[in-house]
């Protein structure tokens, strides 16, 4: 219920990061994360972290895709979280087609905080027990600075 109340706002949001990696083939390989990297200015903020998956639905069938992110600070202490991207909701795809692929973003970790100010190492891999994992054309990193809306605490 708390977590409810404390919403974040899109006001005055700020992106730190919004990138994309592509996949050569659309092939993701489960030993090879992508890496990012996300400078921090300001350690009284609250993130919000998404990611955006575009995928050949053609050739992937998947309705989750779990990964794994490491974050490791500028001073190389190691934050390791795992998350799911839901992509299909009851059978069907979530998303939208942009091109000829179906874009899903989704929201990995809300109200997130670092700890240091200084460049940060972000790795994602994909998590699933396929070494190739095909149709997978690019992953998306937004990280966005939010507010925590307090007025009704």
């Amino acid at each position: 219920m708390l977590l409810g109340i404390l919403l974040c706002t899109g006001c005055g949001s700020k992106n730190i990061i919004d990138e994309e990696r592509t996949f050569a083939g659309d092939v993701w390989n489960r030993f090879t994360p992508e890496v990012f990297e996300v400078n921090v200015a300001n350690t009284d903020d609250y993130y919000n972290i998404d990611v955006t998956i575009a995928a050949d639905t053609a050739v992937f069938r998947y309705s989750l895709l779990p990964i794994t992110v490491n974050i490791y600070s500028p001073a190389g202490e190691r934050r390791m979280f795992y998350a799911s991207v839901p992509l299909k909701e009851n059978g069907r795809w979530k998303g939208e087609i942009v091109g000829e692929r179906r874009q899903v973003t989704s929201r990995i970790r809300t109200l997130f905080s670092f700890n240091a100010k200084g460049e940060y190492r972000v790795e994602i891999g994909q998590a699933t027990s396929q070494y190739d994992l095909e149709g997978v054309s690019s992953l998306r990193l937004t990280v966005e600075n939010t507010k925590i809306d307090y007025k009704d605490l």
